[in-house]
């Protein structure tokens, strides 16, 4: 059973009971009540103490537990433990983050237990000094110090932990998917490439159109840790997503039809019919569609990948029989890996200006083929 947190959109609401409950303690005095109220004074103090405690452990007030703030990145390289990451956990950090979200809780509840326990305890000797604080101040202002100390520290706890967020997020970026509208070139693309007769059954054709005009399609971003609130969907401003987008390379875009679109048969393939780019740069680019499990999956457009010329078993070495080994390779004249030789890529595939969605080519940059050509 997992006990519960509070959520971080909640901080400011947390972070100033915190501070009120802290000031509020400081408030009080043994004196203020008979001495047959007095053990449920200190038990309540206790409780009360256990709840700020609690309070101050959860994400609202501190973050999540598992994050490393670097001194150093906050105050300069100049400060105590500069370059050091402050844990504030010590979970595992390879954990998922269930299991670190369970630690953070039980952790939390254990120090607000103890927080109430040393409450209790020490309740006659904090007391006492108290009193003897109040005894040479004027009446009220012992408590009224001691109550703005104690929230000043919450709330200067409070901001240093904003600016150790605010310094370990600077550089940190996520990958996740984001909810476009499909670009107008793009759609216009793949109505023209479906557009095309199909070499087989127009069927086919018209199984993937009903899916393309229904489905919502995503990509893969990069995006600074700036932009996630919790755990939940991040909705973004326009402007943010077009900055998202802006250079963002993208050779795939996710395809999510309708689950009660007609199914296309064969339930796994690739689209028979291509688009090939004729437009700048290069290399040549080929616009695909691969369809999974009956359904449209995925919109390609990536680098062309030319096929070897098929071997047939007359071209095959003809001294070769069942248990014929060959070390070179069926041709040695392409290499020792035959048709596997060519790993890696050239120089000039790694100088290439990467591809965002408005470099996708238009219906009028493409010429298509089939798999029957």
């Amino acid at each position: 059973m997992r006990l519960p947190d509070i959520p971080e959109p909640h901080r400011r609401l947390v972070r100033s009971i915190v501070t009120v409950g802290t000031s509020a303690l400081a408030l009080v005095r043994r004196r203020d009540f008979t001495p047959e109220h007095e053990t449920a004074a200190r038990f309540g103090n206790a409780l009360a103490s256990a709840g700020v405690a609690w309070l101050a452990g959860t994400q609202a007030f501190a973050g999540e537990v598992g994050d490393d703030f670097d001194l150093g990145a906050a105050f300069g390289p100049f400060s105590p433990g500069a370059g050091q990451p402050v844990r504030y956990s010590t979970d595992d950090h390879v954990a998922d983050e269930d299991t670190a979200a369970r630690t953070q809780t039980v952790l939390n509840a254990a120090t607000a237990a103890a927080s109430g326990l040393v409450s209790w305890a020490l309740w006659d000797s904090t007391q006492t000094i108290s009193d003897y604080i109040d005894a040479r101040l004027p009446a009220g202002v012992g408590r009224g110090l001691g109550a703005i100390a104690s929230g000043s520290i919450v709330a200067l706890s409070a901001a240093v932990i904003d600016r150790l967020e605010a310094a370990s997020n600077l550089e940190e970026m996520d990958f996740a998917p984001v909810e476009i509208e499909l670009p107008e070139h793009i759609r216009a693309a793949v109505e023209r490439l479906l557009s095309q007769p199909h070499p087989v059954s127009a069927d086919t054709a018209e199984a993937v159109r009903e899916q393309f005009a229904s489905a919502r399609f995503f990509v893969w971003v990069t995006y600074s840790s700036d932009l996630h609130s919790g755990n939940g969907p991040v909705r973004l401003e326009p402007e943010q997503l077009v900055q998202l987008l802006a250079d963002e390379e993208i050779t795939c875009i996710e395809v999510y039809p309708e689950s009660t679109c007609t199914r296309v048969i064969p339930a796994a393939q690739t689209y028979p019919i291509i688009g090939l780019s004729t437009e700048p740069p290069p290399p040549p680019r080929e616009l695909s569609l691969d369809i999974v499990d009956g359904h449209l999956r995925r919109l390609d457009f990536d680098v062309s990948e030319s096929d070897p010329a098929p071997t047939h078993a007359e071209d095959l070495p003809r001294d070769s029989a069942p248990g014929t080994l060959h070390p070179d390779g069926l041709d040695p004249a392409n290499g020792l890996f035959g048709e596997f030789s060519g790993f890696g890529a050239g120089d000039d595939d790694c100088d290439e200006e990467h591809l965002t969605l408005s470099r996708w080519p238009g219906p009028e940059e493409l010429t298509f083929r089939t798999d029957r050509e």
